[in-house]
């Protein structure tokens, strides 16, 4: 069957993305122009900027489905009324998890924290994922949820050194891609719900 024009722009827009990503890694992000974003993928600036009309606008592409997850966590987190059980806590897990390589990323540019920060509603997103964690909005409630967010975040998110990986590939580098065991996940799922006193999993 013949592609589409809407699928081929679509795997453009993609491949343009995988590619941003991996010189985010290796550059950082006010490190990389679109001209590196394009050479990489052997396309002109103009082809690129058919897609993305600048690299602030791949980094929200990037970054808008990590938002389109936390706000679906939270609506579920919240409905549910009472702290998060052992099945939230497990998606909260994979999901930050799965982005993680885009988050560790970006994290050590301060510009790049400061403009997403900004633009997503950082704050009210992080208080809103705390309530929903404890289950309420009483302060004792909302400190559990920090600190189970604390837990979950710091094994997500915090920066890894993969001792396999060779000595002569850049700091930055090592460890941005590594994703968490599934016995690292369950460890850091029953490390969140013993801070939010919940029962874990049998």
């Amino acid at each position: 069957m013949a592609r589409t024009v809407g699928s081929v722009a679509d795997d453009t827009r993609q491949r343009i993305l995988d590619v941003a990503v991996d010189l985010f890694i290796e550059q950082g992000y006010a490190g990389t122009s679109v001209r590196d974003i394009s050479e990489r993928l052997g396309m002109t600036k103009g082809s690129l900027y058919y897609h993305f009309a600048s690299k602030e606008d791949v980094l929200n592409a990037l970054v808008t489905p990590l938002i389109e997850d936390l706000d679906a966590f939270i609506a579920d987190a919240s409905a549910a009324g009472c702290a998060a059980d052992a099945a939230l806590v497990e998606r909260l897990v994979e999901l930050l998890d799965q982005h993680g390589v885009l988050l560790r990323s970006l994290m050590s540019d301060p510009s790049v924290l400061h403009n997403v920060a900004m633009k997503q509603s950082a704050p009210q997103r992080l208080g809103a994922l705390e309530r929903a964690l404890g289950g309420a909005g009483d302060p004792a409630a909302v400190l559990r949820g920090r600190c189970a967010l604390g837990v979950i975040n710091s094994a997500t998110l915090a920066p890894r050194f993969d001792t396999r990986v060779a000595a002569t590939v850049p700091a930055r580098q090592r460890g941005v891609r590594t994703r968490l065991t599934e016995a690292e996940k369950r460890y850091v799922v029953e490390a969140a719900l013993a801070v939010l006193a919940v029962p874990g999993p049998p």
